[in-house]
């Protein structure tokens, strides 16, 4: 599905007390579950209406193969873009002025030099989650994602440790290069998003368990319960 202007006109919202344990703070725009895809005729145009302010963006659950361009929007400072399809290179810039927390848990992100990209972020981003992707498994992820990110301070929902940053400065870890000629594809495949979803369960999940999970996701009405069961589904129990 593309970007058109009543998906974004349309899209709902509400305020939540996450950040600052006060009602009526951050508001929260709904933009999951739509199998949105990028577009860069029409998706530039459609997301310069996007309400203000906008403190919360939820992409959640689409098609999304790189980070949509908010860099002129200073209000937004979370972005949700989990189970997505994100590879290839990671473009920072095109990240919100002010962003201080970004979910790309569950995408198709397999090489650490694809995160390259977010040398370019914001330095205002302090908290990542990437679970749910391949590169969680590789040799050194943290410490490269730390290199990456210097003013980082939690990592896939874990707190950068003081012992973490005096290792990296006493071996600094070399970026890896990237190649110039990667490309970023989207797959011809089509995929079922709920049993996508499902997949990312750990297996020693019961049925009922995952019916759960699956049911309050579903049902998920503020960005706590939300980014909880995200974690739960992205195998970080």
């Amino acid at each position: 599905m593309k970007f058109t202007p009543t998906v974004i006109l349309d899209a709902p919202s509400y305020y939540v007390d996450f950040f600052h344990k006060k009602q009526n703070v951050d508001k929260c725009t709904i933009l999951r579950d739509l199998d949105l895809e990028n577009d860069s005729v029409v998706m530039p145009s459609c997301m310069a209406l996007l309400t203000r302010p906008t403190h919360i963006l939820d992409l959640t659950n689409n098609s999304l193969i790189d980070f949509p361009d908010l860099h002129d929007r200073t209000d937004i400072h979370t972005l949700l873009l989990g189970r997505n399809r994100i590879n290839g290179t990671i473009n920072g810039k095109r990240l919100p002025k002010d962003l201080k927390n970004l979910v790309l848990a569950s995408n198709d992100i397999k090489e650490l030099s694809e995160l390259n990209g977010l040398q370019s972020a914001p330095k205002s981003l302090n908290t990542i989650s990437l679970l749910g992707n391949q590169i969680c498994h590789l040799e050194g992820y943290r410490t490269y994602v730390l290199t990456i990110l210097p003013n980082l301070r939690n990592l896939d929902f874990t707190k950068i440790s003081d012992l973490e940053r005096t290792n990296l400065k006493k071996k600094p870890v070399l970026i890896i290069k990237n190649d110039k000629n990667t490309k970023v594809v989207k797959s011809k495949k089509s995929h079922d998003k709920s049993t996508e979803m499902m997949n990312f369960v750990v297996n020693k999940m019961t049925d009922e368990r995952k019916l759960e999970l699956k049911k309050q996701l579903a049902e998920a009405v503020s960005l706590d319960e939300i980014i909880k069961i995200e974690k739960q589904l992205a195998g970080g129990i």
